[in-house]
């Protein structure tokens, strides 16, 4: 008799080593669709998904641009493009409404566009453009008004707001000499202070005439690239203030409503102003254009200024900033630039050859900048920038993080990095018989705690966290999904499977099993179908385990969180739970040296497994050799 053998911790999956024998047990050389827990002890079938608004974009297509704008009060918006449209997430109709109509240029229809959020004294707002359109700028209070910059000569493919300023690159303008893929443009830095933007006031907003209360009035001053801020509105008795969130807010209970980006408002006083007295308003107004996040112009004390990046290194790609400094990553080379307060003694040098090979392929974490290193591209990398133990911010260096995973299989064209919660998420394209597709259709996720990998099909051409949850823009269709939500895709069962390495039981001599242990979570619409192969032979059905099954504890609850991962929980509710089982089911297998297992959850619901146990192994000695006469 040999003691039991023992599966209950699990390593995430290992494709660099091919040799099945060596992995050590809890590794997985192939898995689709069951993630890791971060303390090693489960492993569990993703969540599904779920269309976010109500109506379906139908037909094949792409979503080409993904952000998520904040509001003075803390509220988000998700924004979004594809082909010529740009579309937000309108909350109280569960749907997505489009900012006007087909907003971006034909030239711009279907090419990526870039979506940065900004709150400053000029409010909050969500900037997007492409190189083939202007400059879009969107009061997060009004997110259907968007505000074309009339950007000609400064349009780019690149950009990041950082430090109270811009970062671009990719310029292309309108006119010949406007077009530059390796430069690094940096913004005036913003300004600080309410005195430096102009103020209205005084102007007038109507005439009371004893009876009315509710006035409307478009500020006079709104007009081209300007959006407004600071409004008010009196007559004498009663005062409304701006809530910066689209609000006018009376000192005597009246209400009111502003849009930042067309200067309308509408007001409603709590006692209607006397006749004939005067009613006036005052106001700022901002022109971003003008000595603002997006004038390029250039200045005395060095503002606005451009940084060569020119030396083999390719297109500019990104750029992030870590501990004070934007590491501008290109496709060959990644750039060091350090900006002081007025840009006189900035410092632009080469920081290595590293490089990444689309402009969504790094990203900002906690713990530094993870990105797809591609400067060699037959050596493809996941790496992190980070500040290495026990030294200073300045000793900065780029950690492999994908030693463990085999990316020969992959392309990276359209190659996105993200960080969600615990994951460091790669969305890459599958090679099909050594065809790649022409869409993201694989992301590989890293748990940072555990260290564990998993592969997942979720398809992706752009991420964000929006509520706490992770939305996709899909890279086959026009609509926006908030992944790991509910327990199945479309109504179907989630496609899934995970199997183990060659597993010896604890001797490499030949034995047999008649028993096989699995306990863990499961929901009673599931099913979990149980197979194993012998020294490399297929794969064959042993046992399904039933998520209403005799053996599985209906009378316990386990909570396994909000049905939707990351989801906030609204008025303590809202959170799924699971009963436990623990099957003990016969094998009685013939001699064999090797065995592997595979799990493959067949129906619609939550599956967890703690572990897996042979039992009543009993050893047959040594496999005998083939005999060979000389």
């Amino acid at each position: 008799m040999i003691p039991d053998f023992i599966i209950d911790t699990f390593r995430g999956i290992n494709t660099t080593i091919k040799d099945l024998k060596v992995l050590k047990p809890g590794f997985s050389p192939d898995s689709k669709n069951w993630i890791t827990s971060k303390e090693k002890d489960s492993i569990s079938l993703r969540r599904g998904y779920a269309r976010l608004g109500l109506t379906e974009v139908t037909g094949s297509g792409k979503i080409t641009g993904l952000g998520v704008g904040i509001r003075y009060n803390g509220v988000e918006i998700p924004f979004f493009s594809y082909l010529r449209k740009i579309k937000y997430y309108d909350v109280a109709t569960d749907d997505n409404i489009e900012v006007g109509t087909n907003l971006l240029p034909t030239g711009a229809s279907g090419e990526d566009v870039w979506f940065q959020a900004y709150q400053s004294l000029a409010g909050s707002f969500v900037y997007f453009g492409s190189p083939n359109s202007s400059v879009y700028k969107v009061p997060t209070a009004n997110p259907a008004s968007a505000v074309d910059q009339l950007v000609a000569s400064y349009r780019f493919g690149v950009f990041h707001i950082g430090q109270n300023r811009s970062f671009a690159g990719q310029r292309k303008g309108t006119t010949a000499g406007n077009e530059d893929k390796t430069g690094l443009f940096l913004s005036y830095i913003d300004k600080s202070l309410l005195s430096s933007f102009t103020q209205v006031t005084g102007e007038s907003y109507g005439t009371g005439d004893g009876t009315t209360k509710t006035f409307a009035h478009t500020l006079a001053a709104i007009t081209g690239v300007r959006t407004a801020m600071y409004p008010s509105v009196t007559d004498g008795t009663e005062t409304f203030i701006d809530d910066r969130n689209g609000n006018m807010v009376g000192n005597l209970g009246g209400t009111g409503t502003i849009n930042y980006a067309t200067g309308a408002m509408s007001v409603t006083f709590n006692t209607a102003p006397a006749s004939p007295q005067a009613i006036t308003c005052s106001y700022y107004h901002e022109t971003s254009t003008t000595a603002g996040i997006l004038d390029y112009s250039g200045s005395a004390n060095g503002q606005g200024k451009s940084f060569r990046q020119d030396d083999g290194g390719g297109n500019l790609m990104a750029v992030f900033n870590l501990y004070n400094i934007e590491y501008c990553f290109h496709l060959l080379k990644t750039w060091q630039f350090t900006a002081t307060l007025d840009d006189t003694t900035s410092t632009n040098l080469v920081y290595r050859n590293i490089g990444i090979p689309y402009s969504r392929s790094a990203w900002q974490t906690p713990e530094g900048i993870i990105f797809i290193d591609m400067a060699r591209p037959a050596e493809p990398k996941f790496r992190r920038l980070q500040v290495l133990q026990g030294t200073t911010n300045t000793t900065i260096e780029p950690v492999s993080l994908s030693d463990g995973l085999d990316l020969s299989g992959y392309s990276f064209d359209y190659a996105v990095a993200y960080r969600w919660g615990d994951y460091e998420i790669f969305c890459v394209a599958e090679k099909i018989n050594g065809v790649a597709n022409t869409f993201n259709s694989v992301m590989l996720i890293r748990n940072v705690v555990s260290g564990a990998w998993d592969i997942l099909d979720y398809y992706a051409s752009c991420l964000a966290t929006y509520g706490g949850t992770l939305i996709a823009g899909d890279s086959v269709s026009n609509n926006i999904y908030t992944l790991f939500s509910g327990y199945d895709e479309d109504g179907g069962i989630v496609s899934n499977y995970w199997t183990s390495s060659d597993l010896d039981l604890g001797t490499k001599d030949l034995k047999t099993c008649r028993r096989m242990v699995i306990d863990g979570l499961i929901q009673k619409d599931q099913d979990l179908k149980v197979s194993l192969a012998y020294d490399g032979g297929a794969f064959s059905d042993i046992y399904t385990i039933l998520g209403d099954g005799s053996y599985v504890d209906t009378g316990i609850h386990t909570t396994i969180g909000s049905p939707t991962i990351g989801s906030k929980v609204i008025g303590g509710g809202g959170s799924d739970t699971a009963s436990p089982f623990e099957i003990d089911f016969p094998v009685n297998s013939d001699r064999f040296i090797y065995v592997r297992i595979k799990v493959e959850a067949i129906g619609i619901g939550y599956a967890q497994i703690n572990e897996f146990i042979f039992k009543d192994i009993r050893e047959k000695g040594r496999k005998n050799l083939p005999s060979r006469i000389v």
